[in-house]
């Protein structure tokens, strides 16, 4: 059996040309500007890919006035389109993490004692909210998640705790020795976290750092501090949330992630600022306003150099403690 692969060329006037009477070198023009058009294609492909899967949603939790409040505000990373009550029902919400599709978010409760109890979760759709996803933990404030395991700062336990993604596996002693843990960050191989202070007090001024195994623990990784709230990490640097003590602080702190170059006033002009996160160059916190967040109801915005600062970014907020950004 005979099988044809291409067209038969032929020979005329000393040129080479295939069934559709192009020559060679006419094809090979051909060939080529295909190819660009291709690489052209992909190009835009890979853009466009990149482009659906930036961060375009800036999310926070409204703790209310002594944590009264119950919803998760979302808005665009560009500050437009702001919804105050994106999800509802939640119980004096501080700390809000982002990973894959799904947003999640602790219920410490009212500021008396923080009685809350339980991690809740839900699609960033703001769909299949789920208020009890681990419950039974003591305070839990901030959290951060790495792999498989998601972490959370206990402020009235002075423990670091762990769980599985799927709620499982729940460890309330995962770190111990903590002084009144607010903040919660993973960066590499460690975990670091904030100090806030003891007994529901402000006189925390250390970050402490562990390896994601729970040892190694150094409560002073960084001292200095003023009651250090939220915390975040980003390249080369650590970067934390000053609420000071009764929350009159007005700083974002910044040092290496090995703990050098430390500055407790990178950013000034906040208002106790609580929740820090970063994405792509610019960095955002949430200004609690002072004691009991009374008056509460901006989040703040700079450029990751310091510079181009806006403490009124977003508005309307109620007594914003936590923010992330994602999907």
């Amino acid at each position: 059996m005979k099988i044809r692969v291409g067209a038969r060329n032929t020979t005329q006037g000393g040129r080479v040309r295939d069934r559709s009477g192009a020559t060679h070198s006419q094809r090979a023009g051909i060939l080529v500007a295909s190819s660009i058009v291709l690489v052209a294609s992909f190009a835009s492909g890979s853009a466009a890919a990149s482009s659906s899967t930036a961060p375009s949603h800036l999310y926070w939790t409204n703790y209310g006035q002594s944590g009264t409040g119950s919803s998760i505000g979302r808005s665009l990373v560009n500050g437009t389109q702001v919804d105050q009550r994106f999800i509802t029902q939640a119980q004096g919400p501080v700390g809000i993490v982002i990973h894959g599709n799904y947003l999640y978010w602790s219920n410490p409760g009212t500021e008396n004692s923080s009685p809350g109890t339980t991690i809740s979760r839900a699609k960033l759709n703001g769909t299949d909210v789920t208020q009890s996803f681990i419950k039974g933990l003591n305070s839990p404030h901030s959290l951060a998640i790495n792999g498989d395991y998601i972490y959370w700062a206990s402020r009235y336990g002075d423990v670091i705790g762990r769980a599985r993604l799927n709620g499982t596996d729940v460890r309330q002693h995962f770190i111990v020795g903590a002084a009144g843990p607010w903040g919660i960050v993973v960066h590499g191989d460690f975990l670091y976290w904030t100090n806030y202070g003891t007994g529901g007090g402000s006189s925390g001024t250390t970050i402490g750092r562990a390896r994601l195994n729970g040892t190694e623990v150094n409560q002073n990784f960084i001292a200095g501090a003023s009651a250090p709230a939220g915390i975040t990490a980003s390249g080369e640097y650590l970067y934390w949330a000053n609420q000071g003590a009764n929350q009159s602080g007005t700083t974002i702190g910044r040092a290496t992630l090995v703990g050098g170059q430390i500055n407790e006033a990178f950013i000034s002009g906040a208002k106790s600022p609580a929740g820090v996160t970063v994405s792509g160059p610019y960095i955002y916190w949430a200004n609690f306003e002072g004691t009991h967040g009374i008056g509460g109801s901006r989040i703040g915005r700079a450029r990751l150099n310091g510079t181009d600062v806006n403490q009124h970014f977003i508005v309307g907020a109620e007594s914003p403690v936590g923010v992330v950004v994602g999907k």
